[in-house]
């Protein structure tokens, strides 16, 4: 008859396994496939995908790459869009129709580049961290234009579909 095993970091489940290499009672939790067999956490030495691997100063300069382009791209919209809107268009109601469809292109066209700029800022790293990053980015970028367009006269879904879209298409590189 066998003696009850227990796991060495949970040591109230008990467990038939072992590690492959150093011997040590190992749970269904800790254990870590590996090519060789089944290992514990220790001997399996798990390490971090380099390109999931984002430490402070790329983070850091991911925040300055985003937003620089969001504040960049949003005040040069702000202050281009009256002149652009009275040299292509003259009629009011052209205008008044094509506004809201146009914010929303705007707003995705932004979110496109602040993740674009995130992502080159950052060497194409990849992760977690840097999708927050993009995303308060783009709520940085999106005071400017939102003051650029009148959206408030269209209600509020236009300004969430534009938030929305270029959300997701800032964070999508990630």
């Amino acid at each position: 008859m066998t003696q009850t095993q227990y796991c060495e970091r949970h040591p109230k489940t008990e467990t038939n396994i072992r590690c492959g290499r150093c011997e040590k009672t190992i749970c269904p939790d800790c254990l870590v496939h590996s090519p060789v067999g089944m290992r514990c956490p220790d001997c399996a030495r798990v390490n971090t995908v380099p390109t999931y691997d984002v430490p402070m100063p790329f983070l850091l300069r991911g925040i300055g790459g985003g937003v620089a382009a969001a504040l960049v791209l949003g005040f040069a919209f702000y202050f281009a869009a009256p002149i652009l809107f009275r040299l292509v268009f003259l009629d009011i109601a052209l205008i008044n129709t094509i506004l809201p469809f146009l914010y929303v292109a705007v707003m995705a066209l932004i979110g496109y580049a602040i993740g674009e700029a995130v992502s080159l800022a950052t060497n194409r790293k990849r992760g977690i961290r840097l999708k927050f990053v993009s995303a308060a980015c783009v709520f940085v970028g999106s005071f400017a234009i939102t003051l650029g367009f009148p959206s408030a006269a269209y209600g509020l879904t236009y300004l969430f579909i534009g938030l929305a879209l270029a959300t997701w298409l800032a964070i999508r590189p990630f």
